[in-house]
């Protein structure tokens, strides 16, 4: 009985994310190796958290004391964020939180100083989905209740069922 319930535990479980979500970008652009990611994914209409992590090029070692600001162009709109390590769950990763208010293809670049480096500028483009509605969103969390009753209902009729037989 508990390997079939590991099994459906394992079979429905959503997939897991890395800290910073999906990768959008991974350029290496001398002195630096640039890593952006991107959750939820895929970026929707609203706010996206987006985290960089920042190597050096030449030994692949974590960049922890650069500058780093996300601007993004869209067709009416100019957006730009710092990105700061305080942000991140990852201390290894600058993080930061912008909020999108169309769905379509925007054009993002990073620019990244850092001491005894030259700044460097790497652009990406990123697809903003339409926002998703809040039930959409959350109905796998609104079916967990009527889930636990399905079970319990499926286990009294298993149990009624053993006792009418006589077991």
């Amino acid at each position: 009985m508990m390997r079939r319930l590991a099994w459906l535990l394992l079979v429905t479980a959503a997939p897991l994310l890395a800290d910073g979500g999906a990768i959008l970008l991974h350029k290496q652009s001398p002195p630096f190796v640039v890593t952006v990611f991107a959750s939820p994914a895929p970026p929707r209409v609203g706010p996206i958290d987006l985290s960089v992590l920042v190597q050096s090029s030449d030994t692949l070692e974590p960049v922890l004391d650069a500058d780093v600001r996300f601007e993004f162009a869209g067709p009416d709109s100019q957006v730009q964020v710092q990105a700061t390590r305080s942000q991140s769950g990852n201390k290894l990763l600058y993080a930061a939180s912008v909020h999108l208010n169309d769905s379509g293809n925007r054009r993002y670049s990073v620019s990244i100083r850092a001491p005894k480096s030259q700044p460097i500028t790497v652009s990406g483009d990123i697809t903003v989905a339409a926002g998703q509605p809040k039930l959409e969103a959350y109905w796998d969390y609104l079916m967990l209740p009527f889930l636990g009753l399905a079970i319990l209902a499926l286990h009294q009729w298993l149990r009624l069922r053993k006792l009418a037989a006589g077991y």
